[in-house]
């Protein structure tokens, strides 16, 4: 609803299979009432614990933000990417860091976890926690 004002709360939510039931029941942060009545979106306060790697393998982290969660999206795709021989891929994440959190981009740190098979499986959200003014 964020990216297309037009689509309506009805239309979003039944496209997600749900109802607008379920958003004020399971993210009532991430909606308010306009002066029409109508639902809308408003900017993503919630905090997630995501999965990155780190130099002894997975280390989850606390992000807020939509547009933090798409980069570190972007970094972990270019570090699969490293891992299928692309070995450029990680390059451009040298020295970022995201909310505090260095991204992990030495090659050979990056070589051993994939030949233990221990980078993170998962990618995305473990737990939804409410924003409360700061990332906790």
């Amino acid at each position: 609803m964020l990216r297309d004002a037009k689509l309506t709360a009805a239309q979003a939510a039944k496209g997600r299979g749900g109802t607008t039931h379920d958003f004020w029941k399971y993210i009532p942060k991430a909606f308010k009432k306009d002066a029409n009545g109508r639902i809308r979106a408003v900017a993503d306060r919630y905090v997630r614990r995501m999965e990155v790697p780190g130099p002894d393998g997975p280390v989850v982290i606390k992000i807020r933000g939509s547009k933090a969660r798409n980069e570190i999206a972007r970094y972990r795709n270019d570090v699969f990417n490293f891992q299928r021989g692309d070995l450029t891929a990680v390059d451009k994440w040298r020295g970022v860091t995201i909310q505090g959190h260095r991204l992990l981009t030495d090659p050979k740190i990056l070589q051993r976890l994939g030949e233990q098979e221990n980078l993170p499986e998962h990618f995305g959200s473990e737990q939804v926690v409410p924003y409360s003014g700061g990332v906790r």
